[in-house]
């Protein structure tokens, strides 16, 4: 199988589909393509947001954006990248395919950004299989949390060469 991170034009994500989560984990992960897209129309700096397709063997199972500069949000640590709208299809969880994202990412950002040394996200606290994920993948608390859009927040972090250096054989 061969897992890719696809970088999208901002209009091309009004068109993103096949995508399937319940109702409860698209509002954890930022709500609906379509309101993801409107806000991203919306930001000041929408050339700092960068959105992604997680595609395995040139079919979506999912999408992630990363941001910036003056597009990271308030909780973000400057000169990191922060993750935001991350989501693997209901159908293809549970298959690694949001670890070899994250990698991806990170991978991403290492050719791209090279002087951002961190990955940066937040995370409803209520988001157990997030959570385990993150973890798993070598994200910590930066000990910062805050109230959501649905609830507490948690700020996790984790080095870009810590993901680097896990996923990828040769960095």
């Amino acid at each position: 199988m061969k897992i890719a991170l696809k970088l999208l034009q901002i209009d091309e994500v009004a068109s993103v589909t096949g995508i399937e989560l319940d109702e409860h984990d698209e509002d954890l992960a930022g709500g609906s393509m379509a309101t993801i897209y409107r806000r991203l129309r919306r930001r000041p700096e929408p050339s700092l947001c960068h959105p992604f397709l997680v595609t395995v063997d040139c079919a979506t199972v999912g999408f992630l954006m990363l941001r910036e500069g003056s597009a990271l949000p308030y909780w973000a640590n400057p000169g990191s990248i922060s993750l935001h709208n991350f989501r693997i299809s209901r159908k293809a969880q549970g298959r690694g395919f949001g670890t070899a994202a994250l990698a991806l990412a990170a991978v991403w950002i290492a050719v791209h950004r090279p002087g951002s040394s961190a990955l940066t996200l937040s995370v409803n606290e209520e988001n157990s299989s997030a959570l385990r994920l993150y973890r798993r993948c070598g994200f910590q608390s930066s000990g910062c949390s805050f109230a959501g859009r649905l609830g507490a927040e948690i700020v996790l972090s984790c080095g870009v060469s810590e993901l680097l250096k896990k996923y990828v054989a040769d960095p």
